[in-house]
């Protein structure tokens, strides 16, 4: 009797699983292992998390623990990974499999299925805990690769569901090119010289008598907070650079007495950096600026190689768009300087930032900036970033992909560069930086043999037009297809819309982005809701181009 209570057990909890996860229960064996014994379990603080990922499903022992947080808020999400499929089928006999595959804010999926569901349900703020059966060491691998990979897909995802603030800043900044220089004119034109990558990290104090002495023997480069520690210590690095969407970057720059440096920015960046310098102001194509800015290069005929193609995806600082600079200019070496990538000393930032970030470990971190312990190179305990390990793997990459090329890193504190060695910077000067050369002279005049087009002004404005005519088409589309009256003419309208070039450049992928907001919220199916932020989106882009366009 109990044998027979068990399979009907199995078979309605395996009807659930296929109604559910059909690939799961498809690809599942007939027969499972035992399923497992009760865990201990040991959960991270949940208060401000959006959604758990956990490792190993067991007994489902997790689902018990959170099932009151869960529950709190119904856009709360439980995703359990498990890779042993025989795991699964022995948890479906199990009592508190009905309750679990019955609640839709709890998942089970393959762990290989991880990047799919972080762009499915892109969230702010996720932990990830593992079961006991995982070692130490393999918990702490499977936390720090799954928060890379939400961080990336929630900082994408707001990026389009919020794309209207970074097409503010095109419409600005995109006035500036007319009168910038065009900086993939210079590929090349350094060919062999030796470049000082310098980041904001606390160590970069202890270079600072020794880059002032390199002026003259390599070329210095920094951006964003770099540049007010720099030049708060005397120094004004050759080449400046300026590529986030927000405030903190102006404030940043705001601070910095480097007035004169050449500055070079996406269309992206914050429009107010402007405001901080002279220039001269070169203009970057670097395929960072989203495709309004692909769209307008195409249109001015801006067509040189992508400076930092060979970046990976992690690269997401401007630390890894100034190593990428080094790189097309033909600087060898490329030298590493300040890039601690951890809080050195409990220190984020070297003086003449504006801010000195402590590190807390028991303050509310988004994903990229969850605190891990990591060794320094000196082999002592230290905290870093998920964001800095981020960096740290993609530096080592680029150095990786260009082996005619020779890294070191100087930086005395941090996590280091993974394959990317050590070295002093006044060996780096005594050995790689020997001969002195007048470089400012010979920035200043590549700068001016590189001119942006003569007619970008009239072609900006003829296409910017063109944009916002397209742009209240689509408008008008979607407001027939908001209302929902006429399906017939709804569907007419949809069709009508994809053909337009607003469309094309501005809302390629917002159906889907919405889509996935709703799905976070609990509300995926409801169409009326997405047409009607889509009309939202849409104006709010409207409203920028006509204050832009006068």
């Amino acid at each position: 009797m109990a044998r027979r209570s068990s399979m009907h057990h199995f078979e309605e909890n395996y009807a659930r699983l296929m109604e559910r996860f059909p690939q799961i229960a498809l690809e599942m064996p007939a027969e499972g292992a035992r399923y497992a014994a009760e865990e201990s379990v040991s959960l991270p603080s949940m208060e401000h998390i959006e959604a758990l990922y956990f490792y190993g499903l067991g007994s489902g022992e997790v689902y018990d623990l959170v099932k009151l947080w869960l529950h709190e808020k119904s856009t709360r999400r439980l995703i359990i990974f498990e890779k042993d499929l025989r795991c699964i089928a022995a948890f479906l006999h199990h009592p508190r499999a009905s309750a679990l595959l019955a609640d839709l804010q709890t998942m089970i999926a393959h762990p290989q299925d991880a990047q799919t569901l972080v762009q499915q349900f892109p969230f702010e703020r996720i932990e990830v805990a593992v079961s006991s059966s995982f070692s130490p060491r393999a918990a702490c691998t499977l936390r720090i690769e799954l928060l890379r990979k939400a961080s990336l897909a929630s900082a994408l995802h707001l990026d389009r569901l919020h794309g209207y603030q970074v097409f503010q800043n095109f419409l600005r900044n995109i006035q500036h090119l007319p009168h910038s220089f065009y900086a993939n004119l210079l590929e090349g034109k350094f060919k062999g010289t030796p470049a000082i990558i310098c980041g904001a990290g606390p160590s970069l104090q202890q270079a600072i008598p020794l880059l002032k002495i390199a002026e003259n023997k390599a070329l210095i480069i920094a951006g964003g907070s770099t540049l007010a520690a720099l030049s708060s210590q005397g120094i004004s690095p050759h080449f400046g650079m300026a590529i986030d969407p927000n405030l903190e970057e102006y404030r940043r720059l705001k601070n910095s007495f480097a007035f004169e440096v050449p500055l070079l920015y996406s269309t992206r960046v914050f429009p107010s950096v402007f405001q901080t310098c002279n220039g001269p102001f070169g203009y970057m194509r670097a395929g960072i600026g989203g495709v309004p800015e692909l769209w307008m290069e195409e249109e001015l005929q801006l067509k040189e190689q992508l400076i930092g193609a060979h970046l990976s995806s992690d690269s997401i600082s401007v630390t890894a768009i100034c190593l990428a600079w080094a790189q097309f200019l033909g600087c060898n070496p490329i030298v590493f300087s300040g890039v601690d990538l951890a809080y050195t000393n409990r220190r984020r930032y070297a003086s003449g930032v504006g801010a000195d970030e402590l590190f807390d470990a028991d303050g509310d971190q988004g994903m990229a900036d969850k605190l891990v312990k990591r060794k320094d190179r000196k082999g002592k305990s230290v905290y870093t970033a998920v964001r800095w390990l981020m960096e740290s793997a993609s530096f080592s990459h680029f150095a990786s992909t260009h082996p005619e090329i020779t890294f070191l890193n100087t930086t005395e504190g941090g996590i280091g560069i993974k394959g990317v060695p050590y070295c002093s910077l006044d060996s780096v000067l005594d050995q790689y930086c020997c001969e002195a050369s007048d470089l400012r002279a010979r920035v200043q005049k590549e700068i001016a043999m590189a001119p942006m087009p003569l007619d970008t002004a009239d072609v900006i404005r003829k296409r910017l037009e063109e944009l916002k005519t397209s742009l209240a088409r689509v408008v008008l589309h979607l407001e027939v297809i908001a209302e929902g009256k006429s399906p017939g003419m709804a569907a007419i309208a949809e069709l009508e819309m994809v053909d337009e070039i607003a469309y094309l450049y501005l809302f390629y992928d917002a159906p889907l982005v919405i889509e996935r907001e709703l799905a976070k919220e609990g509300i995926a199916e409801d169409a009326n809701k997405k047409w009607e932020r889509f009309l939202r989106l849409a104006k709010q882009y409207q409203q920028s181009l006509t204050q832009a366009l006068g």
